[in-house]
């Protein structure tokens, strides 16, 4: 029997457009048929929006919300006035049964924070690192922390690597993922003792046990692809992913210019248009453009405050494919294996 998996929605508190959140929704439903949405946010404005989508008008409850959480909100705050936003009701209903996970294109502070106060985090794991999914020369790979998390502390780099294996092998389908530890430089003794630590800690699991640790990389090796999983503390990681989503915007303004220069290079492109397409749709930061909670007890996943409704889709899709394959059960059974062996 196929699984039934109902995803809530936060639709409020962003500048992402209505209509960019149910077109995205809508294309993945035909992917995915089994998928029930909960949409949190204006039934006027919704039930407006979404007449052009019959499929899935028949696969949404929608809760009306008039309240919702600013970019400018501070957590603190949030916990004290904003219990009826878009947001804390989402979260809700994944801590209350009504769904199996979470999207939010709003403030990442306050989904951080009230995830952990709701949704709590896994046995064994002190504080969720944020994942997403990045295109290299040889496929992709999982790179965290993003943002979560911007002390720099061993803990937290062993953690994020046992999240980042577990999550790889799901996604990915390979059995030992390739870990790399982000640093200045790939010799021993570079780095700060931080990480100098985390990366004896992660010596010590590859060699008693079936983690994969590769060693140092550096920024230039995330594109080459030399790991399946890169990890790293959330400062660095959160600048790193701005860098890249700049340098893939600036590829792309060029190759665009470059194609307009001339009718020879106008013909150029014509011929090679659809090829030229495949590259700007792998490298589209509008598109790889969400972030997963990972360590958490149940799913929550944050796409870009003004996402587009290709990456709603492709965000869409990552969340039932984790759904559909356990991701929780397998990340909560490879985190209290790992964690035994440090104890030993």
């Amino acid at each position: 029997m196929t699984n039934r998996f109902t995803l809530s929605v936060d639709m409020l508190g962003s500048e992402t457009e209505t209509n960019d959140i149910l077109k995205g929704l809508n294309q993945s439903l035909l992917r995915n048929l089994n998928y029930k949405f909960q949409l949190y946010g204006s039934e006027k404005v919704i039930k407006k929006k979404i007449e052009k989508y019959k499929r899935l008008i028949n696969a949404v409850e929608i809760i009306d919300c008039d309240s919702f959480i600013t970019m400018e909100d501070k957590p603190s705050d949030i916990l004290k006035s904003k219990k009826n936003s878009s947001m804390y009701l989402a979260i809700k209903s994944v801590t209350e049964n009504k769904s199996n996970a979470v999207l939010s294109f709003g403030n990442t502070g306050a989904l951080m924070s009230l995830s952990l106060l709701n949704i709590k985090t896994l046995k064994g794991i002190k504080r969720p690192a944020i994942a997403s999914i990045w295109p290299n020369m040889k496929g992709e790979s999982v790179v965290l922390d993003l943002g979560a998390n911007t002390k720099l502390d061993s803990r937290y780099l062993v953690e994020n690597s046992i999240l980042g294996a577990s999550l790889a092998s799901i996604l990915f389908k390979i059995d030992n993922p390739s870990i790399g530890l982000l640093n200045v430089g790939i010799e021993d003794n570079k780095g700060k003792e931080e990480i100098k630590l985390a990366s004896d800690q992660l010596k010590e699991l590859s060699n008693n046990f079936r983690l994969n640790y590769y060693g140092y990389v550096e920024g230039n090796d995330i594109s080459v692809g030399k790991t399946n999983v890169v990890v790293t503390d959330g400062f660095t990681g959160n600048i790193s992913l701005k860098t890249a989503e700049g340098t893939a915007k600036l590829f792309q303004s060029h190759l665009e210019d470059a194609f307009k220069s001339s009718i020879s290079s106008k013909m150029g492109y014509f011929l090679s248009s659809l090829a030229m397409k495949s590259v700007r749709d792998r490298l589209d930061p509008r598109v790889h453009n969400c972030g997963i909670l990972m360590g958490l007890n149940s799913l929550a996943v944050k796409c870009h405050g003004q996402s587009e409704y290709k990456g709603v889709s492709y965000a869409v899709d990552i969340i039932y494919s984790l759904l559909e394959n356990n991701v929780n059960k397998k990340i909560r059974d490879y985190v209290s294996e790992m964690h035994s062996k440090l104890m030993n």
